[in-house]
């Protein structure tokens, strides 16, 4: 069967963001979120560390709203509760997917081109191939 379903690019991002997640190590996680939050707005960055805040023990929220700050916290939660991220990302998760994903770091962390939108993600995939 061919999958001929076609995503947005903000779902195809999140999907890739979710491979990273589920694959990354700690410490590349922290570096690529550190990257993303970069790329996010002041205001962004704000509701980012309001929502872990809200997600997290007191003495675990973020201290600032730099974005390392906020990659650790990030990843943390991510480490301890898998999922959990991507529910308090909420309305900022294409935004930080999108990021991750053109990220150099993120591409080079990530082998086989999951992170730059090549591979076993191809529009035409066959389904039933062994690789998916």
């Amino acid at each position: 069967m061919s999958r001929k379903h076609r995503s947005s690019p903000d779902e195809e991002a999140v999907e890739r963001y979710e491979f990273v997640l589920a694959t990354g190590q700690p410490d590349q996680l922290v570096q690529v979120h550190a990257e993303a939050f970069a790329a996010l707005t002041d205001d962004q960055r704000g509701d980012l560390r309001t929502r872990l805040a809200e997600s997290v023990d007191e003495a675990d929220r973020p201290v600032d709203g730099r974005p390392d700050s906020l990659a650790r916290v990030a990843t943390d939660l991510e480490v301890t509760r898998p999922g959990s991220l991507e529910r308090v990302l909420g309305p900022l998760l294409p935004a930080v997917a999108a990021s991750v994903m053109v990220s150099p770091l993120a591409i080079a962390l990530f082998p086989y081109g999951y992170a730059s939108g090549s591979s076993v993600w191809q529009d035409d995939a066959d389904d039933d191939s062994p690789l998916l």
